[in-house]
């Protein structure tokens, strides 16, 4: 069934409209919005909202067409300590994707001054910060941050429950278009897919790109390589299996002209379970097949023993947890394909531990069947360690799941020092 809030064909117009149904619906959010917003002075008298247009403007000539702002609320009365004559007004302009014009912001300044208007407090949502400064006088408030305002006010509002959950599906049909949006209009918030709260690929896609943001600059995993500016997928795709993936790019890569070349921290959200991994793939830089011969393979053992005691405290933490060593054969029968699988053994690293938890039996051959294959492969494969933590998992379902990515990755980095030095 179409959403209420869908009037309008131009992504701005739909947010702002979606906006204003809610103000308009629930008055009791009204005030409150505008003050968070920067407004001062707000009269005591109804205020009433208009779109695409400035009050007393009936038919707008050529200039104020330009300036009209995507939503205006105001009162004709003037503010309670406003000196100056005229009317007290908020002017709104929307920016989904379209660039922000420093000129248009002036623009509605000067329109609503000649409507009346001369202290109109204009604000401008957008997805981001324009790189030039604002005009005198301009307030910015980015979406995700309106979008995290009316969230924490689901509970006390029916329409801001409606007005948040239009924001995220409005996310949803913008990243499958491919509209330049990379998740910045709502935040990350967990993931928190159950029996009520099926997987879907749309979903899955809007979460996994906010996931990277959030963890894309993180100053522990930004201290562990990660680089903050680079690039991840794309596209991400994966409608038909079941899960999608993206990765955090290191600064090692920088310049690299294909991300294989070198490992990378994967996030992987599937109909199961959400992952956390370190991937190495088959044509890594730097000898990786050298460095596995030369350590041997109580080298090798060594390293994997690290990594187990580096995770010793997220099992602990999160009981539902668990930690797989892998490594997967795979044949491409073209450059597109997603890859046929060949072999795959996985392994719980727990297996390495005489002194094991969680009902897992000691049993090291499993690591070092792997060990031989990296060491003698002959063949595409893939090599990596990876935390899966179910849906059931504490803490998945909220912002704190961001904590979950980042202590397993640190948990993995004798991994990446293994085969980046």
């Amino acid at each position: 069934m179409r959403s209420v809030f869908d009037q309008y064909q131009q992504p701005e117009n739909q947010l702002t409209h979606a906006l204003v149904c809610t103000l308009d619906a629930d008055r009791s959010l009204l005030r409150p919005f505008l003050k968070w917003l920067g407004a001062k002075d707000v009269p005591r008298t109804t205020l009433r909202i208009t779109q695409q247009q400035v009050p007393g403007v009936l038919e707008p000539g050529e200039d104020e067409q330009r300036g009209l702002p995507d939503a205006c609320i105001f009162s004709d009365a003037a503010s309670d300590t406003e000196e100056s004559s005229g009317g007290w007004a908020v002017l709104i302009e929307s920016k989904v994707q379209s660039g922000i014009g420093l000129d248009q912001l002036n623009r509605h300044k000067r329109t609503a001054e000649r409507a009346g208007f001369p202290n109109a407090h204009l604000v401008l949502l957008a997805v981001d910060r324009p790189k030039s400064g604002l005009p005198k006088g301009v307030e910015y408030r980015p979406w995700r941050e309106v979008y995290a305002w009316f969230r924490a006010r689901r509970g006390e509002s029916e329409w801001a429950g409606r007005l948040t959950q239009y924001m995220e599906a409005f996310e949803r049909r913008m990243i499958a278009r491919d509209y330049a949006i990379r998740g910045t209009i709502t935040m990350f918030d967990g993931i928190g897919f159950d029996e009520n709260n099926p997987y879907t690929y749309a979903e899955a896609k809007r979460l996994i790109r906010l996931l990277g943001d959030e963890l894309q600059n993180r100053p522990k995993l930004l201290e562990l390589g990660v680089d903050p500016k680079g690039e991840r997928r794309s596209a991400i795709t994966g409608r038909s299996g079941g899960r999608v993936w993206d990765f955090l790019p290191l600064k090692d890569a920088r310049g690299a002209t294909s991300f294989t070349a070198f490992p990378h921290l994967t996030m992987v959200v599937s109909s199961e379970h959400a992952v956390a991994a370190v991937t190495v793939p088959n044509g890594v830089k730097g000898g990786f097949k050298t460095k596995i011969k030369e350590c041997g393979q109580d080298g090798f053992m060594g390293m994997l023993q690290e990594l187990a005691e580096n995770t010793h405290p997220i099992l602990r933490d999160v009981p539902q947890a668990s930690v797989f060593l892998y490594a997967v054969q795979r044949h491409f029968p073209s450059q597109r394909s997603a890859g046929i699988v060949d072999a795959e053994t996985q392994a719980d690293l727990r297996t390495i531990d005489p002194g094991s938890t969680g009902g897992v039996k000691y049993q090291p051959q499993w690591a070092h069947a792997i060990y031989d294959v990296l060491a003698h492969k002959r063949s595409n494969v893939q090599f990596g360690v990876r935390m899966h933590f179910p849906y059931t998992t504490k803490g998945l379902r909220s912002p704190q799941a961001v904590e979950l990515f980042e202590r397993s990755w640190l948990a993995f980095s004798p991994l990446l020092r293994f085969v980046l030095e």
